[in-house]
């Protein structure tokens, strides 16, 4: 059970880039991509400064913001992320492979491992998939369960702050994948994983994935597995892709 001397024993310094929506905005004004594919989308604010068309996928949109603006295209699937790829193909809505994908979907890593390898197959090498919610800075954030850590709320600077155990998805790709160029960003508040030299032929992940979700699911190990992966990561600062020049050393499509 995790107390509070065990969350602060593996406590990192809160991110300090910026935050995750301009490094999203930035990414798409950049490196401007021909078509976008989002899961969780829910309110649309990640949505709504995307000018390309798009594939927003969430299966309870909340709506807050214009997310059309000046898109050409938007397809919208109030559906499971598991759903959509069961029963439609981002190439065929596009006509062509992914540019630029935002997978910010049920926060258990087995569902973002899924997403990755579904939308992986959709992409060329040189596409950009970030993933969301995947450095928290401690394991209140980094809860299986949303409502697990009620008795360390009064505790915690941030008590509503949920980023799910994907960070194990991480953990499975560099271990599995040491072909993908994983980049970690100092993104507040929960990071962001931003991958390419992708692999659309690739069966690893989805030849061995029972197995890789049953070598991170006993959650006594969570602690461990945790530092371990702390330590295992380079986190860069936002500043190093804040122009288009510095944006160009990781990522081109």
């Amino acid at each position: 059970m995790l107390t509070a001397e065990l969350i602060k024993s593996t406590e990192r310094p809160a991110h300090r880039g910026a935050v995750y929506f301009e490094v999203l905005a930035n990414f798409h004004k950049f490196l401007n991509p021909k078509n976008y594919l989002e899961i969780g989308t829910r309110t649309g604010d990640s949505l709504r400064p995307v000018t390309c068309p798009s594939i927003a996928i969430d299966p309870e949109f909340r709506i807050s913001a214009d997310i059309i603006g000046r898109k050409s295209v938007l397809h919208i699937f109030q559906k499971t992320s598991d759903d959509f790829f069961r029963e439609h193909d981002p190439i065929g809505l596009f006509g062509a492979p992914l540019d630029l994908a935002f997978l910010d979907g049920l926060h258990w890593y087995e569902f973002l491992l899924r997403d990755f390898i579904n939308t992986e197959k959709a992409c060329r090498r040189n596409s950009v998939v970030i993933l969301h919610d995947c450095i928290p800075t401690n394991l209140y954030y980094a809860r299986r369960l949303m409502e697990d850590m009620s008795h360390l709320m009064d505790e915690m600077p941030n008590p509503y702050w949920w980023a799910g155990d994907v960070w194990k998805t991480v953990s499975i790709l560099k271990k599995a994948r040491p072909d993908l160029r994983i980049h970690a960003f100092d993104a507040p508040p929960t990071g962001l994983i931003c991958i390419t030299n992708l692999d659309p032929d690739s069966t690893v992940l989805e030849e061995n994935y029972y197995q890789l979700v049953h070598e991170f699911a006993d959650e006594e190990e969570d602690s461990k597995n945790f530092d371990l992966f702390q330590k295992s990561l380079e986190i860069l600062p936002t500043f190093d892709i804040s122009t288009p020049d510095r944006m160009a050393r990781f990522f081109w499509l």
